[in-house]
């Protein structure tokens, strides 16, 4: 799945994982879509009971104390949620099984509504406490929950919603939270990383598998690209190899995975192995981590993308590797659209992959074409049973179920994993099947990744965890850093920090960060991503306020020019060299004229006809504004200004269509002459 929001960028794969499962199949109950909502283990509360009574006993004590007039409660409940963090956690009065969760938003501005996304009841907003500042949502919820969550204010009306993912920009992570979870799927870029707001509820599973230890012996992760010439393209691969890894040993086994920077960025998959490797539960082997360019195409069931890791990837690994030809010691894994991908590949090379691995797999998909959903259910329903095993799973939080108004809506993702794993087991498959207490997220697959590795290849059976290390298990959850006092930066010395810096196309494609001054502060703008300041640690070196281990650190040469910076969240400096000021587009039969904007560094003109880069056709200064002239065939193309790396419609041409993301774009017809 691709999605595009302004400016025109490819969305990260991490952000639509999440989005494609906990969005888009997420309850909304508006007239545009429909929901079934049912589920066993989540319950969303409107957060008030009949008598307009919150939910939470907490507020609704603050709330009695308020309406007898005391309003300095509110400020010591505010000094203590401060202190102790969010979201609250009360027991459930008749329930010992369940705990109420509420999770909280401190109004700052004018607040219409406020909604939290990646949890059952999407299209239901907070409710405020009376007339304050205080705005929440209850859910009741089985203790022992692992889920993450973030929140967006003042969005349209849910029966408004056409597409979610024109809200991405707007969500953000729980303030009031003091834990989160940073997704990132590209180590060489830092700025491509989501946070989402985190909860581990009393009694969560642990996850010490993928806790790094130091005393465990590591084995290594090597980044490479592979050019694949039955698909015609190239992308990213990570290979990890154990300790004491050696080609004159015998064979290793085999594991490959899709979505492989998430795999090893975001899901650990190397400690998890290093660990599993150490403590004698499966055996030493090698692994692929694949990354995938097109990832909605290739993870859908895709004959082309099947044979090219049967046919490629894995006779690849053998040659350069050591591993395995044996498929009973050949795995083939990924989540969400990748767990349903590697039930496909095994479906169409059993003879290459005896083993398949799918967290959160989406079995309700189907072709476009098809009437029925869970196509891949009923291609296994309907077939010999195959030389394979299986270990997979889904959250008890990823029973919900929705879709855009119009079209037939699939079955809940937890549903179709139950439905595959009853298919399996009429027609006499040997599987594992689990389901974990959470949503549909890396922050949970990266815990019970271990599981199903030991219940494929293991050795031997997994051992409990003990209380002490289900302690330390949870104390490495990473932390909202603590603010830092900004170091005063005259504004004669940040001017000379302005420009465009690109990153290098190798490690991310057509990404510039913009760097501006604004109220006597330094400002970045990294390419898709929205404005934040940069908060001065010295006069050359900053860091991020939106992701405040990322630091910033300027480069001058000999003559004192500034020439790039280097960026760095704790894994290695990553150079980006500052461009050249811009070479303007002023011939061409087709002119472009954007008024105003004569204090911008760069102005670009960006479409469908250069493929929406913004670093190809620049605009020049010409009077009160700035003119770009281009080539265009005749045809009909949708285009933007690009101004400092903020993307604007066209304010002299009146036609304009939506991209079907919710954004709407400029529009020209070039006739034939």
């Amino acid at each position: 799945m691709r999605l595009r929001i302004a400016p025109k960028f490819v969305v990260r794969v991490s952000t639509v994982l999440t989005l494609s499962a906990s969005l888009v199949y997420a309850s909304v109950s508006s007239g545009r879509h429909r929901v079934n909502t049912g589920s066993a283990s989540a319950k969303q509360e409107s957060g008030r009971n009949v008598d307009d009574r919150p939910l939470s006993p907490r507020l609704a004590a603050l709330q009695d104390r308020l309406k007898a007039g005391d309003r300095h409660a509110l400020d010591i409940f505010w000094k203590e949620i401060t202190e102790s963090g969010a979201p609250m956690i009360e027991p459930v009065a008749d329930s010992n099984r369940d705990v109420l969760v509420t999770i909280l938003w401190r109004a700052t501005e004018e607040t219409r509504n406020v909604f939290v996304f990646h949890l059952p009841g999407i299209d239901k907003p907070m409710a405020r406490l009376l007339d304050t500042d205080l705005w929440y949502k209850t859910f009741r919820l089985q203790k022992g929950a692992r889920f993450v969550y973030r929140l967006a204010t003042n969005l349209p009306d849910p029966k408004e919603w056409v597409s979610l993912g024109r809200f991405v920009n707007a969500m953000q992570s729980d303030p009031l939270n003091p834990l989160q979870f940073a997704e990132r799927a590209n180590e060489l870029n830092p700025y491509q990383v989501t946070f989402y707001a985190a909860a581990e509820l009393p009694s969560a599973e642990s996850q010490f598998w993928s806790v790094a230890r130091p005393k465990v012996p590591t084995g290594r992760v090597q980044r490479d690209k592979f050019i694949s010439k039955m698909l015609g393209n190239e992308r990213p691969i990570w290979i990890y190899t154990p300790h004491s890894y050696a080609a004159n040993k015998k064979p290793y086994g085999l594991l490959v995975l899709s979505d492989g920077g998430l795999y090893v960025n975001s899901a650990w998959v190397a400690t998890t192995l290093d660990n599993l490797i150490a403590a004698g539960l499966i055996p030493p082997l090698v692994a692929v981590m694949v990354d995938n360019p097109d990832r909605g195409r290739e993870l859908s069931c895709s004959s082309a993308y099947a044979d090219f890791l049967a046919q490629e990837i894995v006779p690849w690994a053998r040659i350069n590797y050591h591993a395995t030809d044996r498929p009973e010691q050949t795995i083939i894994g990924g989540v969400s659209l990748g767990g349903l991908a590697a039930a496909f590949v095994g479906f169409k090379h059993p003879e290459v992959f005896g083993n398949i691995l799918s967290q959160s797999g989406s079995f309700w998909w189907k072709p476009d074409e098809d009437k029925n959903w869970e196509w891949l259910t009923h291609q296994f329903a309907a077939s010999p049973r195959l030389p394979l095993r299986f270990s997979f799973e889904a959250g008890l939080l990823e029973n919900t179920s929705g879709g855009p108004p119009g079209r037939p809506i699939p079955p809940p993702l937890l549903v179709a994993n139950r439905n595959f794993r009853d298919t399996l087991k009429s027609k006499g498959y040997s599987f594992h099947y689990t389901e974990f207490n959470g949503n549909h997220t890396l922050f949970n697959w990266r815990g019970t990744l271990a599981s199903h590795l030991i219940a494929l290849v293991g050795i031997k059976p997994e051992p409990k965890i003990s209380v002490d290390d289900r302690r330390v298990v949870r104390s490495s959850m990473p932390r909202k850093p603590i603010a830092r006092a900004q170091v005063k930066v005259v504004r004669g010395l940040l001017q000379q920090y302005v420009g465009r810096y690109e990153v290098d196309p190798k490690f991310a494609h057509d990404f510039v960060i913009y760097v501006s001054v604004k109220d006597d502060s330094l400002w970045v703008k990294p390419s898709y991503l929205r404005t934040r300041q940069i908060m001065a640690e010295s006069e050359s070196r900053f860091y991020d306020s939106e992701i405040p281990d990322l630091h910033l650190a300027f480069i001058k040469d000999e003559k004192g020019n500034v020439i790039g910076l280097n960026l760095n969240s704790g894994q290695g400096d990553m150079r980006v060299k500052k461009m050249p000021p811009p070479v303007p587009s002023v011939t061409g039969n087709t002119t472009f004229k954007l008024t105003g904007h004569t204090d911008a560094e760069a102005v670009a003109i960006y479409g469908s006809f250069n493929n929406w880069i913004q670093t190809k056709n620049y605009c020049a200064r010409e009077g009160d504004g700035w003119v770009c002239r281009i080539d265009l065939a005749p045809g009909k193309f949708t285009y933007r200004f690009l101004v400092d790396g903020v993307g604007l419609i066209d304010p002299i041409n009146p036609a304009t269509e939506d991209d079907g993301q919710g954004h709407v774009d400029s529009v020209i017809v070039i006739k034939p002459k």
